[in-house]
């Protein structure tokens, strides 16, 4: 009976502010370092975009290059979070989705890295906690790593990208390369609930207390692909994270852009932790242009507890026979 009562109390603490999704605003990031080593004819800026994530709205790094470039270019953008306070120790996991677009720079052969630094403002130091290469890429993809931190300490997330061309311009290529970031947050769980250190918000184990920001921030990566195609229906494994702490209800459609279905919806009830497949049937006015597509946009809604949220994947589609 203790034991229960002690996993009862449990809860996830959420930072900063809950997560950062970036809906509607910058949400206290900024940028404080953007470079180019070709200033003349390469600019770099970091800042909102709210046309692009995971939903809409992120924060990105530019680069963007002239048409007379003859050289390669190498530019740093360094975007960093509002302060936020741990109000609990525990196990800590950072996790952001992240896209590369290579633009109109394509011939450049544009490659971009990014490091993610947790500043400790108590103490005064800095830990790298995860560094990556990025591929260009079309969707948004989600990441998580383990961080460590302490309670009752302040902490910033630092985010330093490079960007650089592997072939030199020609003189006539010119264009801007954008490695955008959404749905950035630190979780912690607890041993015990506490205040959300700093609005962060936090849910319980149990999920009931989870926000629709924590619920988003979660499920960033839970659709798992490539989708398979046979005929006229499609198949996508959809997981419920371990970390909302309960079941998921979640609902999946096949989209041919975010208004306009390509497929039924299919519900269905996840374990937490668990993944389960689900068998989309596609509509018949929607059948030749999903047959003739790479990749499928799907919408998938999860409700946890009393929380609720939606995120939008593009998967690859690999057809197969029978």
């Amino acid at each position: 009976m203790l034991l229960s009562a002690g996993q009862a109390r449990a809860a996830t603490n959420v930072y900063p502010a809950g997560g950062s999704t970036f809906t509607g605003g910058a949400q206290g990031w900024e940028a404080t370092e953007a470079s180019c080593n070709v200033p003349a004819l390469c600019t770099a800026s970091g800042g909102y975009d709210g046309s692009n994530g995971n939903p809409p709205g992120s924060i990105a790094a530019n680069t963007n290059i002239g048409l007379n470039l003859a050289t390669l270019f190498k530019s740093t953008v360094t975007l960093q979070s509002p302060d936020f306070t741990v109000a609990g120790a525990g196990d800590a996991t950072l996790h952001l989705d992240r896209q590369f677009v290579s633009g109109s720079l394509l011939d450049l052969a544009p490659q971009a890295t990014y490091g993610v630094t947790l500043i400790d403002r108590t103490a005064g130091t800095k830990s790298e906690v995860l560094t990556e290469a990025m591929p260009a890429a079309s969707e948004f993809i989600g990441k998580d790593h383990a961080a460590t931190v302490k309670a009752g300490h302040t902490y910033a997330l630092s985010i330093r990208t490079e960007t650089s061309s592997t072939v030199a311009g020609t003189a006539l290529l010119g264009g801007t390369t954008s490695l955008r970031f959404d749905n950035v947050s630190v979780s912690v769980q607890t041993a015990g609930a506490g205040d959300g250190g700093g609005g962060s918000g936090n849910g319980s184990g149990s999920g009931g207390s989870l926000t629709d920001q924590q619920l988003r921030s979660l499920i960033g990566d839970s659709l798992i692909g490539p989708a398979i195609l046979r005929g006229n229906r499609i198949a996508v494994k959809a997981r419920c994270p371990a970390r909302v702490g309960v079941a998921c209800r979640i609902t999946l459609r096949g989209m041919l852009s975010r208004k306009k279905a390509a497929t039924s919806s299919r519900k269905a009830k996840v374990a937490k932790g668990k993944t389960k497949k689900f068998v989309l049937r596609i509509k018949p006015k929607g059948l030749k242009k999903v047959a003739r597509s790479k990749r499928l946009l799907f919408k998938e809604t999860v409700r946890a507890g009393k929380a609720k949220a939606t995120v939008y994947k593009r998967l690859k589609l690999v057809r197969k026979q029978g």
